[in-house]
């Protein structure tokens, strides 16, 4: 099943290509946005329909951590564009393979889930919009097999978080765990997720 995830589109549009034709900001607020001490995270996250027996049924719930230790600053941000638009998808994997972790998404009391290699914080009405984009972990038996989900290398995730009365963020927010990214005409992004809809995060908090 296909699916086209707007919000994803934004991820680069806004996050990336957008860097230039953003609004000016006073340098101390844009810093401040951008290179945050390091936050975590917590939310429910709901499995989609269409999940497959390979993983949990639809409407399983799971209570998961995401962590950013820091955020992706402009030069970084548009070189990853850059590498999108010039050098497609498979250069823009390249650009996130070499990238050092700057945040991971983790099962609560688990090991790691993946790690996140470009983050971006955006403001909207009330609150802020955070962005994050990495190279997915490929498995011994999906590569040993080389399934047709090696296709979609990237994990996106997108949270949306206003702040509470008592001056707390919380929100809500999506995760796709295997996109594939296409370069369009006119530089128009088209995302794919394999197989089942976003994973819908619920009760975002920052903790």
């Amino acid at each position: 099943m296909r699916v086209k995830i707007f919000c994803a589109i934004c991820l680069f549009v806004i996050g990336a290509l957008g860097v230039s034709l953003a609004p000016a900001v006073p340098p101390q607020e844009d810093e401040k946005e951008k290179q945050p001490k390091s936050q975590k995270f917590g939310a429910l996250a709901y499995m989609p329909s269409g999940a497959g027996p390979a993983m949990v049924g639809a409407g399983a719930k799971a209570n998961i951590d995401i962590y950013v230790k820091s955020y992706t600053n402009d030069a970084e941000a548009k070189a990853m564009a850059a590498a999108l638009i010039e050098g497609g998808p498979d250069a823009l994997l390249k650009q996130l393979e070499k990238a050092k972790s700057i945040g991971k998404i983790t099962l609560t009391g688990r090991v790691g889930f993946y790690d996140l290699k470009l983050i971006r914080s955006h403001k909207i009405e009330g609150g802020r919009r955070i962005y994050a984009v990495g190279d997915r972990p490929v498995g011994f038996l999906e590569a040993y097999v080389n399934n047709r989900s090696r296709d979609y290398p990237f994990g996106i995730l997108q949270l949306d978080l206003k702040t509470n009365s008592k001056g707390k963020e919380e929100g809500e927010g999506a995760l796709i765990y295997a996109a594939k990214i296409k370069v369009l005409k006119n530089n128009t992004i088209d995302v794919e997720s394999y197989g089942i809809d976003p994973i819908r995060l619920l009760g975002v908090r920052k903790l």
